[in-house]
Order: C-alpha cells, then sequence, then structure tokens
C-alpha cells in the first residue's frame, strides 16, 4: 500500500512539474525559445543574441507605464528546473529590463508586492541604461513576449513557491489543500 500511495505521488508531482513548465512557455513560443541562452550570455555579448528568445527570471524591482510601453526592471535570480526563480537575491548577476509594448501587463500594480517573482520569455533587443542610485548602469533589455507572475509565501523554511498562471491569471494557483498538494 506504502509502494503505491509512493509511487502515485511521485507520478503526480512529476505531472505537476511538466504542467507548470508547460505554461511558463506557450504552445505558441515552445520551438522557439533558445533553453541554453543565458542571462550572463547576453550581458557579456549581448548583440550576438539580438532577436533571440530567451527565459530569464527574478524579482520585480520596479514596473512603470511609459508612453513606449510598460518597463519592469527585474533583480536577476537564476531558474530552477521548473523554471522558477527560486535562487537567493545574492545569486543575482545583475539587473534586466523587460518592455512590454503591447498590452500583456494591463496594470503595472500587478507586481507592487515586493516579493513577486517572475519568469518572463523575452526578446533579446540589446542593452539599455538606467539609473541605479546615483549611477547610471547598461543592462540588457528584452520585449516581452510572454509573462509568468510567481506568488510567493512566507512560511517557517523560507519561501515556498506556489504555481502561478500565466498572465492575467497569475494570481498563484494553491488547490483544495496548499502547496505543494495540488488537485
Amino acid at each position: 500500500m506504502k509502494r503505491t500511495s509512493l509511487s502515485l505521488s511521485i507520478a503526480l508531482l512529476c505531472l505537476v512539474a511538466s504542467a507548470c513548465q508547460k505554461d511558463v512557455i506557450p504552445d505558441r513560443l515552445e520551438g522557439r525559445v533558445d533553453r541554453d541562452l543565458r542571462y550572463s550570455d547576453i550581458k557579456s555579448n549581448p548583440e550576438a543574441y539580438r532577436g533571440k528568445l530567451m527565459l530569464a527570471g527574478g524579482k520585480v524591482l520596479s514596473a512603470k507605464r511609459t508612453q513606449n510601453g510598460t518597463l519592469i526592471e527585474v533583480l536577476q535570480i537564476p531558474l530552477s528546473e521548473d523554471l522558477m526563480p527560486t535562487g537567493e537575491d545574492t545569486e543575482s548577476k545583475g539587473r534586466f529590463v523587460v518592455i512590454d509594448r503591447g498590452d500583456q501587463v494591463s496594470d503595472p500594480a500587478v507586481f507592487d508586492d515586493e516579493k513577486r517573482r517572475v519568469t518572463v520569455v523575452g526578446e533579446v533587443l540589446g542593452m539599455t541604461t538606467i539609473q541605479i542610485d546615483e549611477v547610471q548602469q547598461q543592462v540588457p533589455q528584452l520585449a516581452l513576449k510572454h509573462v509568468t507572475v510567481w506568488d510567493w509565501d512566507r512560511t517557517s523554511s523560507g519561501y515556498a513557491p506556489y504555481y502561478g498562471y500565466g498572465y492575467p491569471y497569475a494570481w498563484g494557483y494553491r488547490g483544495y489543500y496548499g502547496y505543494p498538494f495540488y488537485w
């Protein structure tokens, strides 16, 4: 009986993990995303990757509406196997900017929570200059193609992610029993 329950639990977790990855990269973009492209690659040589689609994630530092679209400044955090930015802030290699020239982000207020993390599928545009305290700094810029907003629940063991739907339904899904039990 225990062995059957364990096997069933493992199978269910694998199913949930594959479902999370599937929704982070929508079907329309699946074959076009370069999964091997890393933040450090575009930071060191952005022109070589201009026009490529990549996955990037991290903690949202600010979001504001401008004449050119919604600008989202993100502190880069490495992605887990589930494509969630689950690392510590100290693991960051820097910042990047995502610009939504379409209408995927209906209101920048969805990013106001200080714990809000995102995984984006973005097209590499090159570099842009941002102000960090009193210093101007060049950071990579991506054109938003898809965003998954993750909610984070503070627990005794630290941050525990729970699955977030792709935008605009990006408010996290906890299921009947809560994290990590899904139904």
